[in-house]
């Protein structure tokens, strides 16, 4: 289960994403003090999803091989 936001801290709306007609993922960022992402935050978020997407297409060729 999902830790509890504090109380004070400020969410914003980073990235949504359909992924089908009726679906769609969003990525937020949180801070404590409502900052806006920085460089760094950018560059590991590029990278998180590069590596999921990696995991995800491999899913998809096994599945349709199978």
């Amino acid at each position: 289960m999902p830790e509890p936001l504090p109380e004070l801290q400020k969410t914003q709306l980073i990235v949504r994403s359909p992924l089908s007609t009726d679906g769609f993922v969003s990525i937020y960022f949180s801070s404590a003090d409502g900052r806006l992402m920085s460089e760094e935050e950018w560059w590991n978020l590029k990278q998180l999803i590069e590596l999921a997407n990696r995991v995800c297409v491999k899913q998809q060729a096994r599945a349709v091989s199978a």
